[in-house]
């Protein structure tokens, strides 16, 4: 059993985040002292534990338990994937508190969130609750600090993987942010490398196209070379063989 004046290393990055947006510094991949993560006290063990069994189980004790978390816990449990509908819990939770959150930790969560692509590949639930709650996550915590920051340079990053994330849902959240006729956010880096990667998905289609065609084309030369004969046309030829075989027993015959 843990005792209360243990400590534990967990997965509660609120303070990371700001830090390491301040400083630009990330983990190490030598695994250095400096990069060590923060270690977290047995109080903030227990948040995680009942936001992990409010999650599972649901019930009255969510709402207090997503109240009591952290951005970061919030952030951790989407990461570990939840069921869609649990999913939205947490992304209403995330946009409540947006006001609350001062410039650089706003920053932070905005770009988590994006590189994450909105989590639209959460397990479970229909395609159109995933939709929601990554428009949710979008206006609620990314359109807002998209012109500072890192946003823009992440826009031109994750925009194609966004396109492509959750099977055809991307293109459908994409669709409906362009759809508000607000700004949406993309910047012109974003814009440039969306239409990059549709201009080259574009250009691959056209290729696989023009080599199914090319395949057609040579399967109907081949089939055009090849004598396909019918059964009644069988039969003629083999009646013509046998009166070109009669015709030369007579001249044969005549001859001698």
């Amino acid at each position: 059993m843990v005792k209360d004046t243990e400590y534990t290393q967990g997965a509660e990055y609120t303070r990371d985040m700001e830090q390491e947006h301040d400083t630009g510094r990330g983990h190490a991949p030598d695994g250095g002292p400096d990069h060590l993560p923060h270690r977290v006290p047995l109080s903030a063990v227990r948040t995680r534990r009942t936001l992990h069994e409010a999650l599972r189980h649901g019930g009255d004790a969510l709402p207090a338990a997503l109240r009591e978390a952290d951005d970061g816990l919030l952030l951790s449990a989407l990461d570990a994937g939840l069921p869609a509908d649990r999913a939205t819990r947490v992304v209403v939770e995330l946009v409540r508190r947006a006001p609350e959150r001062g410039p650089r930790l706003a920053d932070a969560v905005c770009e988590k969130v994006l590189i994450a692509h909105l989590y639209l590949d959460q397990p479970g639930g229909t395609g159109r609750l995933r939709v929601r709650n990554a428009l949710m996550l979008y206006e609620g915590l990314v359109r807002p600090y998209a012109d500072r920051g890192a946003v823009p340079e992440l826009m031109a990053c994750v925009l194609p993987g966004l396109w492509a994330a959750g099977d055809g849902a991307g293109r459908e959240v994409v669709r409906r942010i362009v759809a508000t006729r607000q700004a949406t956010g993309f910047g012109e880096k974003g814009w440039r490398a969306l239409f990059g990667g549709l201009a080259e998905e574009r250009r691959e289609h056209e290729e696989s196209r023009e080599r199914r065609a090319q395949a057609v084309r040579r399967g109907a030369r081949s089939r055009s070379a090849r004598i396909d004969l019918q059964p009644g046309q069988l039969w003629v030829s083999a009646l013509l063989g046998f009166l070109a075989v009669a015709l030369v027993l007579i001249v044969i015959l005549a001859a001698v």
